[in-house]
């Protein structure tokens, strides 16, 4: 069953589409003429839609026929035209018939007044010892121009000898003025989806100061668009059982449709480049109603990474069992194949990362070679987390920290004398608090308090001179001074500032998309190395704190040390207890300083198994012919599927190309690719192209799903809490890959709009 779809206005409210359908007696024609059951439905079709030849497609091997004993065949020749000028032109009213093996002319098989070979359709023209002369003669005959003329006067919208040109021209004003109106609906939708901002109001009229976003920007471009403000007035307003395209129906429906198209365009994308890594995670949105973000990283045709988000799943629990399942049912509607997983990003969870039956061990059963890779990014953070808890000294002082954050806040008048001293002083920032899931929060808050630790003590006396001030309010503001005046603070903020600021420029690095493993590695190398030649720095740090707190002592000093009583029949030892600086450096400082290279160096070892297998690729200059042969095949072994032997030895000739490159095009295995993509050695290289790839996809952080999270809080508030999750995931693609959004054809949009409301009617 065919159809012709026609957009038209509806009487109920709703999109309706004018469908021609041809049932069996009037199918619609195919590339075949022989096959064409010619009456007045299919001719109009033809009309409408003409066949289009193209050479390229014409098996001329499969059209040999006999003469006597000369075999001849079609030649791509007897579809040109030569002129007498030597121009060449394409005899667009030739058709090739396969079934037949024969030759037709389109206008004659329509209209032709005089029967001929050409525009019969059951005999066709078949000799072709003498096609070129048939070919000529017919062109020119007397019957051709006939059925030409024709077939011109039947397509010409200007002739008035067309019986039905009045309903034409109705019909495509109407679709003119209909898409018109829906290219507007569009724009607008876009428009809101891509900023992430709500659509509906209170209200769904116009006019009305409460009918929300989508209506108000409609009501703004019309006071500019004369069509849009006049098509308003006639259709605006008027209730159900009235077309207008403009209801908050038709928007939802524009909004999955463009989102499914988005989608459509990313999936693509990535059956194209094949493989892809994983990044998953989850969060409770603002009803505590869990989402599981879903997002992907492939490798784009210019050789770049490029992360993209495929939405949110609602409601799968936190077993690796449930997250595999709703992955699975994910990918199989998207028609993705796991089997091309080359890389697994999560955060350090249990259940995500767990050997046994993590979600990273089950997706390793579709591909073995989907290799996990922990956040970096989240790695670092649980590494700063865990030595600032290490000690007594370390907690205390972030908990101090916070106090002072919350002491200042909760009072607009507290924070008032707080920022009004800061800002007579350049170079001060205000205070910061702490945030339990981003630990550059802590260096902002160190940064803060280093450099306005002179600033927050006057706000703290001033509000204890306050005799207008509660009493427990002035307690409580001399209890902090009394903590920050003290020597052991000071030196934490002169100790961890520094390391912070380093933790935190690392954290943004390793969060960028366009970083791999081998980046991943060395910036890990460079923070540990870091760490280990700040443990000599405990004297620099220490007369930094004297300074600032004015103070020589720590807490401890001049308070007699408690003895640990000893059992009857233990016996003397050389017990020693520590005491002033050798106690802050022996139990805090290189405690706190020790854990975090340990940290480091354990947390490095996830990232350097996967880098030993690909980062000899960089270092070819240096190798031996042997040693990269090695290497080679140990990658041909990991990846069967993906590499045959010849990889080893297009390698070892790719090691002499190498030498070529700039020294920034072999910085890291990013740039190589990209050089590599974009130049004409990818056909020589094949395989180099394919392992540089699969590597280089692989993510190294999961913040794009973390990302996510921020937009999934805009979208669905406290003011959009009765979201459904179809419409917030639809709403979440369209504003977070904005950037495809935007480079959409809408004309596409709403042909698919108009399949899906399209209403077969019989004519």
């Amino acid at each position: 069953m065919g159809r012709i779809i026609e957009l038209l206005p509806g009487s109920d409210g709703q999109a309706e589409i004018t469908v021609y359908d041809f049932n069996e007696k009037s199918q619609i024609p195919g590339p075949d003429p022989v096959k064409w059951n010619l009456n007045l439905d299919s001719i109009n079709f033809l009309l409408a839609n003409p066949p289009k030849i193209d050479i390229s497609t014409i098996p001329f091997a499969e059209t040999k026929r006999m003469f006597g004993n000369i075999s001849r065949r079609l030649t791509p020749d007897h579809f040109m035209r030569k002129l007498q000028n030597g121009e060449k032109k394409l005899r667009e009213w030739i058709l090739y018939s396969p079934s037949k093996n024969a030759l037709f002319c389109f206008q004659c098989l329509l209209f032709s007044p005089k029967p001929t070979v050409f525009g019969n359709k059951n005999e066709g023209f078949i000799n072709w010892k003498k096609c070129n002369e048939s070919l000529q003669e017919h062109e020119t005959s007397k019957t051709h121009a006939e059925s030409v003329r024709i077939w011109f006067s039947r397509i010409k919208k200007e002739d008035r000898g067309v019986i039905d040109l009045e309903l034409k021209l109705n019909i495509e004003n109407q679709i003119s003025y209909w898409k018109n109106v829906l290219y507007r609906v569009v724009e607008t939708v876009s428009f809101l989806a891509s900023r992430g901002l709500a659509f509906r109001g209170n209200s769904h009229n116009f006019g009305s100061k409460q009918n929300g976003n989508y209506l108000g920007c409609l009501e703004l471009v019309a006071k500019f668009d004369p069509f849009l403000s006049a098509h308003i007035a006639n259709y605006g307003n008027k209730g159900k059982g009235n077309v207008s395209y403009l209801s908050s129906n038709i928007c939802d429906e524009f909004i999955s449709l463009m989102s499914d198209t988005v989608i459509d365009k990313i999936v693509s994308e990535i059956k194209e480049r094949k493989y892809f890594s994983l990044i998953v995670d989850s969060t409770p949105d603002v009803t505590t109603r869990d989402q599981l973000t879903v997002a992907i990283r492939y490798i784009s045709n210019e050789g770049l990474p490029v992360e993209r988000f495929l939405g949110f799943i609602p409601s799968v629990g936190h077993k690796g069992s449930d997250m595999e399942q709703a992955l699975l049912k994910k990918f199989c509607e998207l028609n993705i194949d796991l089997k091309f997983c080359r890389g697994q990003s999560y955060d350090n969870a249990s259940n995500m990362s767990g050997v046994y039956n993590g979600l990273q061990t089950r997706i390793k059963n579709y591909s073995s070679t989907a290799f996990f890779v922990p956040c970096s990014a989240h790695s670092l953070n649980l590494i700063g987390s865990n030595a600032a808890d290490t000690t007594q000294e370390g907690a205390k002082f972030f908990f101090i920290c916070q106090a002072i954050y919350n002491f200042f806040s909760v009072s607009t008048f507290r924070w008032n004398i707080l920022t009004n001293i800061i800002e007579k002083n350049p170079g001060c920032v205000k205070i910061k608090k702490l945030c339990s899931t981003r630990w550059s929060s802590r260096y902002d808050v160190c940064r803060a308090m280093c450099n306005g630790y002179a600033q927050v003590l006057s706000a703290l006396n001033t509000i204890c001179d306050d005799e207008g001030q509660k009493k427990d309010t002035r307690h409580e503001a001399r209890s902090i001074k009394n903590k920050i005046e003290s020597l052991n603070f000071c030196f934490m903020i002169c100790m961890w500032t520094p390391i912070l600021q380093r933790f935190n420029a690392t954290s943004i690095s390793l969060q960028s998309i366009d970083i791999d493993l081998a980046t991943v590695v060395t910036l890990y190398d460079s923070l540990e190395k870091y760490v280990e030649d700040f443990r000599e720095r405990f004297d620099v740090y220490l007369e930094q704190a004297k300074t600032m707190c004015s103070k020589q002592l720590f807490s401890w000093d001049g308070v007699r040390q408690k003895k640990r009583n000893k059992f009857f029949d233990e016996t003397e030892s050389n017990e020693e207890l520590l005491g002033g600086e050798q106690k802050m450096k022996c139990e805090v400082f290189y405690v706190i300083i020790d854990k975090l290279a340990m940290n480091l160096r354990e947390r490095k070892l996830s990232y350097t198994d996967i880098n030993n297998n690909f980062g000899f690729i960089l270092k070819l200059d240096t190798l031996d012919t042997n040693g990269i042969r090695e290497s080679a095949k140990n990658l041909v072994k990991i990846y069967p599927e993906n590499l045959n032997e010849t990889f080893i030895e297009e390698l070892v000739q790719f090691k002499n190309i190498l030498n070529l490159f700039s020294k920034e095009d072999k910085s890291s295995f990013i740039s190589l690719l990209k050089c590599l993509t974009n130049s004409s050695l990818l056909t020589t290289f094949p395989n180099v192209e394919i392992v540089l790839r699969i590597f280089c996809c692989m993510a190294s952080s999961n913040a794009s799903g973390e990302r996510s999270f921020s937009v999934l809080k805009r979208i669905k508030n406290y003011l959009r809490s009765a979201l459904v999750d179809e419409k917030m995931s639809s709403l979440s693609i369209l504003n977070i890959e904005s950037d495809i959004l935007q480079q959409i054809d809408w004309s596409d949009i709403i042909h698919k709009f108009a399949v899906l409301k399209s209403r077969k009617k019989l004519i």
